[in-house]
C-alpha cells in the first residue's frame, strides 16, 4: 500500500515539475525542501520524541518526493508506533 502511495505521489510531483517548464530547477528545489524537512523533523524530534532514521531510503524518498515524502515517512513512523 505504501509503495502505491509513494509511486502515485512521485508521479504527480514529476508531472507538476514538467508542467512548469523548469524541470531541473523544480527537481533541485524539491530535493532541497525534502532534505531540509527531514532534518527539521529530526531536530524537532529531540523535543517531541519523534525520530526518523536518516538512511539511504529516507534520503531517497525525501529527495524525490520532497515535503510530501517526508510527511509520508512521519505518518509511517507514527503508524508503526501504534500498539
Amino acid at each position: 500500500m505504501y509503495i502505491f502511495i509513494m509511486s502515485l505521489s512521485g508521479i504527480i510531483i514529476l508531472f507538476t515539475m514538467i508542467g512548469t517548464h523548469r524541470f531541473f530547477r523544480s527537481l533541485i528545489m524539491s530535493a532541497m525542501q525534502g532534505i531540509i524537512a527531514l532534518f527539521a523533523v529530526n531536530f524537532i524530534g529531540g523535543f517531541t520524541g519523534l525520530h526518523l532514521s536518516v538512511n539511504f531510503f529516507s534520503l531517497l524518498v525525501s529527495c524525490i518526493s520532497g515535503l510530501p515524502g517526508v510527511i509520508l515517512l512521519v505518518v509511517n513512523n507514527l503508524i508503526s508506533l501504534l500498539p
